[in-house]
């Protein structure tokens, strides 16, 4: 995966289509996962299982969607985040500590 930086407009949409590629295994993952964490607090996480992250057009893909009123409440500031996608209790992690942002 190319180098990932977010930028959240406080209360405004986001939406980002997610693809990892050469997972050999992916139409089996059980759980793809970004955690958001800011001034050492999590303070987001999208899943697919909480519908943050929806099926995109292929099983390598998920279409990452945020509403304006999740954003609203956003902390400003610099954070990191992960991207994780799991195999029951097999987790593997595709994005280590990329930066996004809120802004007003």
């Amino acid at each position: 995966m190319d180098n990932w930086n977010i930028i959240f407009n406080r209360g405004a949409s986001y939406s980002q289509s997610i693809a990892v590629q050469g997972v050999a295994d992916i139409s089996s993952a059980t759980l793809w996962r970004v955690t958001f964490t800011l001034d050492n607090a999590v303070m987001l996480t999208a899943t697919s299982a909480n519908g943050m992250l929806v099926a995109g057009s292929t099983t390598a893909e998920k279409f990452f969607a945020i509403t304006p009123t999740q954003t609203a409440a956003f902390p400003l500031g610099n954070g990191s985040f992960n991207l994780d996608i799991l195999w029951g209790t097999d987790v593997r992690r595709y994005v280590s500590n990329a930066r996004f942002q809120v802004n007003l």
